[in-house]
C-alpha cells in the first residue's frame, strides 16, 4: 500500500472540523455565594470554574488543575493529596558492567520517600518538510518499518510513536494495559527501564508535553503523570490504575495554554473512576493551530545509559478506538488521513500488529 505523505507544516482538513466550546451551567457554582470547593478562595474557585466549563462535560467529576505558578486547584478537596510532586535527581552514581563510576543527571526523578522514577526525555518537535526539501519516500503503514521522517534515537529508551498531522486539539483512544506476565523491566538502577503508555505532543510554540501512564515494576500498576516542557519536574498522581485492563485515555486542549489528560478505568482498589488532570502548558491552542498530537508506547531508560539488550519487554499494548479532532463534538476516527507518520526506534526492537493508524498492538522487546 502506497500513501502520499503530507507536509507536517500544512493544515489538514478532513471533513469539516469546526471548533466550539460548550459551556455548562453545571460547572459554574459561584452564584449566591456557593463555591465549587469551599476550602479554596473565591478567586481560585472562579479560575477552576472557568476551566471546568471548558472541559468535556463527562470530564468534570474529579478535576485537578495546576496553574502556571504551580498552585493546585481541585473541585474536591480530597483530590489534593493525590498530587505527587517529583524532584530531579541532581546526581546519582552507579557502576556499569566494567565497574566504572557513572553520573546520572537527566530524566531521573525522586519523590519524598526517595523512590526513583525514570521518564522519557521530551522530544523536540518534528522537523517540517517544506519548500525545496526532498519529499520522503512514502511510508509503509502496515509494518514496523514505517518510519517517522526524522526518527530520532535520543539514547533514553525504545519507543513506538504515532504522530498526527498538525492542526488538532482533541484526541481519545482505548488502550489495553499489559498483564503482569506481559511486562518486565530490568531492575538495574543503571538503566532504570520503565514502561510507559502516553499521549501528548507539541504546541504552537514547540512546547512538548508527555501525558499518560507510567508502570510500576514493584506494584505492577500504572500511575498517571504529566511532564510539560518549561514547567520543571513531572507530576504524578494517585490512585494508580491496575494492569491487565482496557482503559480510556483522552488528551486535549480545553482552552489556550492548558492541556488536560483524562483517564477512565479501574484503580487498584477495583473502583471504576474517571480522573481529569489539567495543567498550564504555554503555546498549546484550543483551535489546534500549530499543535501536533501523538500516541506513544515506550520503555524509558536513563539518558545515555540505554541498553537495548537488558531483557526488558512490554507486550500486547493494544491501541484502538482512536478518534481525533478539535473537540468532543467535532472529531472523526484517527486514520492514515489524519496521520503524518510513525516511528519505531530502534526498529529491530519494535514489533507491530498493524490494522490501521488508529488501531495497532505494540510489543517492545529488548533482547
Amino acid at each position: 500500500m502506497t500513501l502520499k505523505v503530507k507536509s507536517l507544516c500544512s493544515w489538514v482538513v478532513v471533513g469539516v472540523l469546526s471548533f466550539s466550546v460548550t459551556y455548562s451551567v453545571g460547572a459554574e457554582s459561584l452564584q449566591n455565594g456557593d463555591l465549587i470547593n469551599p476550602s479554596m478562595t473565591k478567586s481560585d474557585n472562579a479560575v477552576l470554574s472557568k476551566l471546568m466549563n471548558s472541559l468535556d462535560p463527562k470530564d468534570r467529576e474529579n478535576v485537578t488543575y495546576i496553574d502556571e505558578t504551580g498552585k493546585v486547584l481541585v473541585n474536591k478537596e480530597s483530590l489534593r493529596k493525590e498530587v505527587i510532586r517529583l524532584e530531579p535527581v541532581s546526581q546519582d552514581t552507579y557502576k556499569d558492567s566494567k565497574s566504572s563510576l557513572l553520573s546520572v543527571t537527566q530524566n531521573t526523578y525522586k519523590d519524598t520517600t526517595g523512590q526513583l522514577y525514570t521518564f522519557p526525555v521530551l522530544q523536540p518537535k518534528p522537523d517540517c518538510i517544506v519548500g525545496n526539501n526532498p519529499t520522503p519516500t512514502p511510508m509503509d503503514f502496515s509494518t514496523n518499518s514505517a518510519s517517522f521522517p526524522v526518527c530520532r534515537d535520543l539514547r533514553n529508551g525504545a519507543y513506538r510513536g504515532v504522530y498526527a498531522h498538525m492542526g488538532f486539539a482533541w484526541a481519545t483512544t482505548r488502550i489495553h494495559l499489559p498483564s503482569r506476565k506481559e511486562i518486565y523491566e530490568n531492575p538495574s538502577k543503571y538503566t532504570g527501564s520503565t514502561g510507559f503508555v502516553y499521549m501528548g505532543g507539541w504546541g504552537n510554540t514547540n512546547n512538548a508535553v508527555d501525558a499518560g501512564l507510567q508502570h510500576s515494576p514493584k506494584y505492577n500498576d500504572w500511575a498517571p503523570f504529566l511532564l510539560i516542557e518549561g514547567r520543571g519536574a513531572p507530576i504524578t498522581y494517585t490512585p494508580r490504575f491496575e494492569g491487565d485492563q482496557d482503559i480510556q485515555m483522552k488528551f486535549y486542549v480545553p482552552s489556550d495554554g492548558i492541556v488536560a489528560l483524562v483517564i477512565s478505568g479501574y484503580d487498584t482498589s477495583g473502583t471504576k473512576v474517571t480522573k481529569t488532570y489539567a495543567e498550564a502548558a504555554p503555546g498549546w491552542t484550543a483551535t489546534g493551530n500549530g499543535n501536533i498530537i501523538k500516541r506513544m508506547t515506550s520503555i524509558a531508560q536513563i539518558q545515555d545509559h540505554d541498553d537495548y539488550k537488558d531483557g526488558s519487554y512490554i507486550k500486547n499494548v493494544a491501541w484502538y478506538g482512536s478518534f481525533i479532532g478539535s473537540s468532543s463534538e467535532d472529531n472523526i476516527p484517527w486514520r492514515s488521513s489524519q496521520t503524518y507518520g510513525f516511528c519505531s526506534s530502534p526498529r529491530n526492537k519494535i514489533f507491530i500488529d498493524f490494522v490501521h493508524a488508529g488501531r495497532e498492538t505494540v510489543d517492545i522487546i529488548l533482547e
